[in-house]
């Protein structure tokens, strides 16, 4: 309290614009934080008050940025899926049938232990250290393995696009 007018004086500087009400919630947060704190341990109390008062604002700040970040990210992914709804015609269906017979190619082609792996990995969302448990193997051989498929599967997808 001995310190109130201060306090009200820079958070009004750093809270540029805020409204009175703001200044006097802060304070009230910053009241609320330093009941609790043992003055004896710390050496500057003024300064550490004013620290605090500072840290204060910034979480404030972060999270009303924060806020209207993810609202915006949600107003996107929903305006995104609302809108891009596609029917699926015969040429994309063709498409994805023919992307799906090349992978399956490429899976034969690497060999059966890593198109297992691969399969259990990204098809059944088992973890990697699970999987190296559950062939007796070990984790470096499970990411060897994906390894192998990702490179085969980025090769044909590479001299796709070339084509």
């Amino acid at each position: 309290m001995a310190h109130r007018k201060g306090l009200i004086r820079f958070l009004q500087a750093i809270c540029r614009g805020a409204a009175a009400t703001e200044i006097e919630d802060a304070l009230q947060d910053l009241w609320l934080r330093c009941r609790d704190i043992d003055t004896r341990n710390i050496n500057d109390p003024k300064s550490y008050l004013y620290r605090m008062a500072q840290n204060l604002v910034l979480d404030r700040e972060r999270r009303v940025t924060r806020g209207l970040l993810c609202e915006a990210d949600w107003g996107y992914v929903n305006a995104r899926v609302a809108d891009s709804v596609e029917e699926a015609t015969a040429e994309r269906s063709l498409i994805a049938r023919d992307a799906l017979a090349k992978i399956d190619r490429i899976l034969k082609k690497v060999g059966e232990r890593p198109s297992w792996i691969f399969r259990r990995y990204r098809l059944d969302g088992v973890q990697q250290f699970l999987i190296a448990a559950e062939l007796g193997v070990s984790l470096s051989t499970v990411e060897k393995d994906l390894h192998k498929v990702y490179q085969a599967i980025l090769r044909i997808e590479k001299s796709s696009n070339e084509e």
